[in-house]
């Protein structure tokens, strides 16, 4: 299997940090890749040039990082990634997803920082700001910060969480939540995390 990636993207490293999880490193071969350039390789698995994009061995391409999670879950059922109970499932689901749009406002931050400055919206950059020191508060309650399996919804806060103190460091969103960020002390050090960490 090919997976094509970006070292920077978070939603390509949730893709990461799941395959190194359930030891799939040897199964599925990294291709790193720029979806800025048109790049050949990525228009083939993904005409619309995002990654994570996973090409299976029968040559099926499957594209964003929650269904390329299910299919791994659903393929190597071992290490599962959501947790049997309905009830937890469906906590961990809640959770994820609130980290991923987390995820999805930092890359807004990113991407109107690259505006020219007269072009960009004040307005929407506080928006985004406030809305994403909500979403840690809200996680400061909402996640169970355990220190056991990465499931779910731990690859998904670890890789939102991570990704604003890549990209923006000024958001103090330890500060909203303070356990949330002694959590993230302990899942920075996890060798999926490490081993999946972008660039300096």
């Amino acid at each position: 299997m090919q997976l094509y990636i970006s070292l920077t993207s978070p939603f390509a490293r949730k893709v990461r940090v799941a395959v190194a999880e359930k030891g799939l490193g040897d199964r599925i071969a990294e291709h790193v890749v720029d979806p800025w350039n048109d790049d050949p390789a990525l228009a083939a698995a993904n005409p619309l040039m995002q990654v994570p994009a996973l090409t299976l061995d029968e040559g099926l391409a499957l594209t964003d990082s929650d269904t390329i999670l299910g299919w791994l879950d659903r393929a190597f059922p071992k290490t599962p990634l959501w947790p049997h109970d309905p009830a937890a499932r469906t906590r961990a689901e809640a959770v994820a997803a609130l980290a991923q749009t987390m995820i999805e406002y930092t890359v807004f931050l990113v991407l109107e920082g690259r505006r020219p400055e007269p072009s960009r919206s004040s307005v929407m950059i506080e928006r985004r700001t406030q809305a994403l020191l909500r979403g840690a508060q809200a996680l400061e309650t909402r996640f169970h910060a355990s220190k056991g399996p990465f499931n779910l919804d731990s690859i998904g806060v670890a890789c939102a969480l991570a990704y604003m103190d890549f990209r923006q460091p000024q958001i103090d969103w330890r500060a909203k939540a303070p356990g949330l960020g002694a959590w993230m002390l302990w899942a920075a050090e996890r060798p999926s995390m490490r081993q999946t960490a972008p660039p300096a």
